[in-house]
């Protein structure tokens, strides 16, 4: 599943990946007007990346931000993007697969930011603040899935500091509170605990209302607002909310697999069995086309045998089993310590 999610960038977001075979796909074109501005020129660049990221095109992605690295090389956004990029291929692989060039693009980022920091205007200044804290919510979710929980807290803070800066710099940048909103939500739907004793405070409804005026007048990132907001009605059990809204997005990017994942659980959770098979049995088809995957496809295949189950469809059931079966030995070793328990109950059921 694509851990990226919540900070898709549409999209961070997260769909149609193109097809590749023998021959290799011809290089992107970023349609920019050369005599354009260049803050027009990289508001461009940034919507095609995210476009591409929605519908989970990491290698023209990838190709769109190397030339605009290659064009613009001071320019923090196309190392910004490069890093997510790679982030969304990572969560979309759930492997490690690119830790050192990720590392080396954040970097650089936040070098060029602070360098650029020190002779910006107001306007350039709450924009380098944007792409700062982007970088570190980066490195925040990297951290979360790959490293230390407690990094992942501090570059979650030094987000927010970054965000608070820029809307100091220039407070009509709606898109900062996009990342403003994220950080509120979730800081405070994962406290638990410290929620209930004070120590943290409750900004649940804060983090809401700042992602709708992100969703409603955000520049860049109103898709990944409302994308966001997918996932937080996920969170709260609010199921019907969730499906409407990735059913709204999902008209623009028909193939994304970043939209279908909440899809489907969120029809799941609702009992909504039958059109939950149809996204869980989607996704089981890309991710059994390209090996490798193994975590995914234990997760939609027991999220598919649930449905069968829950509808009395045997037979579908069945093939689910043997399915699992026939990859099981293939699954590495790390994938089956995380999936023990899923995989453990597939191995019951085809014993029973």
């Amino acid at each position: 599943m694509n851990f990226t999610s919540v900070f898709l960038f549409p999209a961070v977001i997260w769909q149609l990946l193109a097809v590749y075979f023998l021959v290799p796909a011809p290089a992107p074109v970023i349609e920019i007007d050369s005599l354009s501005t260049p803050e027009n020129q990289t508001a461009i660049f940034v919507q095609s990346v995210q476009q591409l990221l929605f519908n989970d095109s990491y290698h023209e992605a990838n190709q769109i931000c190397d030339l605009f690295i290659r064009q613009s090389q001071r320019e923090p956004a196309g190392y910004l993007f490069k890093a997510a990029t790679l982030l969304g291929e990572m969560g979309d692989a759930e492997e490690n697969l690119y830790l050192e060039e990720f590392r080396k693009l954040v970097d650089t980022v936040f070098k060029l930011c602070q360098l650029q920091l020190e002779t910006a205007d107001s306007q350039q200044a709450a924009v380098l603040y944007l792409w700062q804290g982007h970088a570190h919510v980066y490195k925040s979710l990297w951290e979360s899935k790959f490293g230390s929980i407690v990094s992942a807290i501090r570059h979650g803070f030094n987000a927010k500091g970054s965000y608070h800066n820029g809307l100091e710099f220039d407070s009509t940048l709606y898109d900062l509170y996009f990342g403003l909103g994220n950080y509120h939500y979730w800081k405070t739907s994962k406290a638990g605990f410290l929620k209930t004793i004070g120590i943290v405070s409750d900004d649940i409804d804060k983090g809401i209302t700042e992602l709708k005026l992100a969703a409603d007048s955000a520049n860049l990132f109103s898709e990944a607002a409302a994308n966001a907001m997918i996932w937080i009605w996920l969170d709260r059990q609010e199921y019907d909310s969730a499906v409407s809204l990735a059913q709204q997005m999902l008209v623009n990017y028909p193939d994304s697999r970043t939209i279908r994942w909440p899809l489907a659980t969120a029809s799941f959770k609702n009992n909504d069995y039958e059109t939950a098979l149809v996204f869980y049995a989607e996704l089981t088809e890309h991710y059994s086309s390209e090996p490798g995957n193994y975590y995914n496809l234990i997760e939609c295949c027991y999220y598919l045998y649930q449905c069968y189950e829950k509808l009395g469809r045997d037979e579908e059931k069945e093939k689910i089993l043997k399915k699992v079966s026939q990859f099981r030995s293939e699954i590495p070793s790390k994938i089956k310590k995380r999936q023990r328990s899923k995989l453990s109950y597939l191995r019951r059921e085809l014993n029973r």
